[in-house]
């Protein structure tokens, strides 16, 4: 039946009641966020709206977080090949081996992740340089560091393969050598609790590095101070180890002119910018990288000798001495049944982060390996069939999901602000 014309007593409808989450307070939210299982899944949960996206970009929230459901999950291992030879025209190629995961959202972000920079390079053509693509240099957590061009024509990028977007920023000229054709050598070092990031670089010229770091905070180079260094030194691409940004001097490439099979280690602790050289315990040859132990006194090494995996420390006089070895092939049968079925006899050391050892167990007379996760305290190992025809023997990075809220995509961000809160 039509109302009267003229008016009437019409009811006005009334508002739908607002949800309880939404009209509870920020530390009601804030204890439903930290109690999602996962990342992956607090990521998602903060696009829900402006309001939520604020507070899961929290840092007191994420800390909490991390504390209660651990480190970060792993999307899987980046791989590629050498770095470019002089003269060289064609980027290094890159493979990505995931990590099975029973979390559909965790194993959608890895599936759609660009790892490949398809994306990254259609939305920042660049031109000119002798190599024409964008290089990968560097990875921690779940940003990558980029670079096109060489020497003073460089530029970098920090990119999120998963939200898919990046910071630009220039190469440092807070360094200065006597030639500007020297290139440099980056450490990229990710925010535990935030979108932040540090890039750090080196240079090394007669005996001596030179070093800058560049920080998102600030979006400006600060020079470091200097380091004498011996030769020789095939500096490469720096890494990560918890506080501590490291680089190899790889003496073992110069073999043929250099008779003293030395290897070094730059480390420079990020939380004070002082420096350490370390003269490794092992043989150059030897597979290995820093580690930031905090139970066995913070700075540690971790090699493979053989199939045989050492824990390297420091005594109360300052001695290197092998804390923890662990007999791979005796521990886990399944490495002793590649090593005899498909010849795998090398062992590679990746990196060390949260009480997990991330290497790679290959033969050099194929291209196909495996990738390993062991948990020290546990024991446990994970073994990930990177099946492949190539060969992928330069670096190698494990990649995780990280909740970086500030690098979230600019369509996505508009769209939040749209929304309101």
């Amino acid at each position: 039946m039509d109302p009267p014309e003229g008016g009437g007593d019409r009811k006005k409808p009334k508002r739908a009641a607002a949800p309880a989450v939404e009209a509870a307070g920020d530390d009601v939210l804030r204890d439903i966020l930290v109690r999602l299982p996962d990342t992956a899944s607090l990521a998602r949960a903060a696009l829900a709206c402006r309001r939520w996206r604020r507070v899961a970009s929290d840092p007191a929230l994420l800390r909490r977080f991390h504390s209660l459901h651990g480190p970060p999950p792993l999307l899987g291992f980046l791989m590629a090949e050498p770095p470019p030879r002089a003269f060289a025209h064609e980027p290094p190629a890159r493979r990505f081996v995931r990590a099975p995961s029973r979390n559909p959202h965790l194993a959608a972000a890895a599936a759609a992740a660009d790892i490949h920079l398809h994306g990254f390079a259609a939305e920042n053509p660049r031109s000119g340089s002798v190599i024409d693509a964008w290089l990968l240099r560097g990875c921690d957590a779940g940003l990558l560091l980029l670079s096109y061009g060489f020497v003073e024509y460089e530029e970098l990028a920090v990119y999120d393969p998963v939200g898919r977007t990046a910071a630009l920023l220039r190469r440092p000229d807070v360094m200065r050598f006597d030639f500007e054709f020297i290139g440099i050598h980056y450490a990229l070092v990710a925010g535990d609790s935030d979108a932040s990031f540090r890039v750090f670089g080196a240079q090394f010229f007669n005996g001596r590095i030179m070093a800058a770091v560049f920080s998102s905070r600030t979006g400006e180079w600060a020079a470091l101070p200097s380091l004498r260094a011996p030769d020789p030194w095939n500096m490469r691409g720096g890494m990560r180890a918890g506080r501590f940004a490291y680089w190899q001097s790889n003496s073992r490439l110069t073999r043929c002119f250099f008779d003293n099979e030395v290897e070094h280690a730059l480390v420079l602790d990020t939380t004070t910018m002082e420096w350490t050289l370390i003269r490794v315990p092992f043989h150059a040859k030897e597979s290995y990288c820093v580690a930031d132990m905090a139970e066995h006194g913070g700075l540690c090494l971790v090699a493979s000798k053989e199939q045989c995996l050492q824990l390297w420390v420091r005594d109360s006089n300052g001695e290197w001495v092998i804390k923890k070895q662990v007999m791979l092939l005796k521990e886990f049968g399944l490495l002793k049944e590649l090593r005899r079925d498909e010849w795998m006899k090398r062992v590679r050391v990746l990196a060390v982060r949260d009480g997990h050892v991330y290497m790679e167990f290959w033969s050099i007379r194929k291209p196909n390996s495996y990738l390993l996760v062991l948990n020290w305290e546990t024991m446990k190992l994970g073994v990930l069939d990177n099946d492949t025809e190539e060969k992928y023997r330069g670096p190698a990075f494990p990649l995780f999901m990280t909740w970086a809220p500030p690098l979230l995509s600019p369509a996505i961000d508009q769209a939040l602000s749209l929304q309101g809160d």
